[in-house]
């Protein structure tokens, strides 16, 4: 029973311990989403602003019959959207990372809740513990839907990335008139992209605040 009771008063402690060391770690993390919001809203805002310059070229260019200029804006419009291929799988890749880092904080808020149930704290301590464990919940089900719609997104775009392929260089009035309404919808998703972003950079300076505070909590 001794024995028992060490490794429980072991285990306590060292969750104790820990738990410093993941609030430092998750408000780093907060700080670090920060800067790549601040990064990628200045990107979406430069590709928001090169495909509606793509896309009056391409406008001018029809309406002159201009078939080089056409063939032109094809071409540059092929190279915007296979950097935008890359780019959609990269943000695929980070949407999953930050759900499987909000799940970690999950599993470390339930970790501190049952220590400090264990430990017998205060009630007060214990509701702020069942408080973050709520708001670390919806955040992760925030950032599994941010996820969703970063795939759709990327899904979204290679699907017209297809459709535009058999169309580059052609110059009929059918083509060309199909081509136009797939670039709108680039432009259409370069909007939302950008949108996205701003929402999300909300959500992350929310979660700063969210974080700061419970730091606070826990050093009482």
């Amino acid at each position: 029973m001794k024995k028992v009771l060490g490794i429980l008063v072991v285990g306590l402690s060292a969750c104790a311990t820990a738990q410093p060391v993941r609030n430092r770690v998750e408000r780093a993390n907060d700080r670090q989403d920060l800067r790549q919001d601040r990064r990628q809203l200045a990107n979406d805002a430069k590709d928001l602003g090169d495909v509606n310059a793509l896309l009056a070229q391409y406008d001018l260019a029809v309406s002159k019959n201009d078939a080089m200029g056409i063939k032109a804006v094809d071409a540059q419009f092929q190279s915007y959207l296979a950097k935008e291929a890359v780019e959609a799988n990269r943000e695929v890749a980070q949407a999953q990372q930050e759900v499987r880092q909000d799940k970690r904080e999950v599993r470390g808020d339930r970790r501190e809740l049952g220590g400090d149930l264990a430990r017998g704290k205060r009630p007060g301590v214990v509701a702020d513990d069942a408080r973050d464990l709520a708001r670390d919940k919806v955040n992760t089900a925030d950032d599994r839907s941010d996820a969703a719609r970063e795939r759709n997104a990327r899904n979204r775009l290679f699907l017209i990335r297809g459709e535009l392929a058999p169309l580059q260089g052609l110059v009929d009035p059918g083509a060309t008139a199909r081509k136009r309404a797939l670039y709108a919808e680039v432009v259409t998703l370069a909007k939302s992209d950008l949108a996205r972003t701003k929402v999300e950079q909300v959500e992350d300076r929310r979660e700063l605040r969210e974080d700061r505070r419970e730091t606070r909590e826990d050093r009482r």
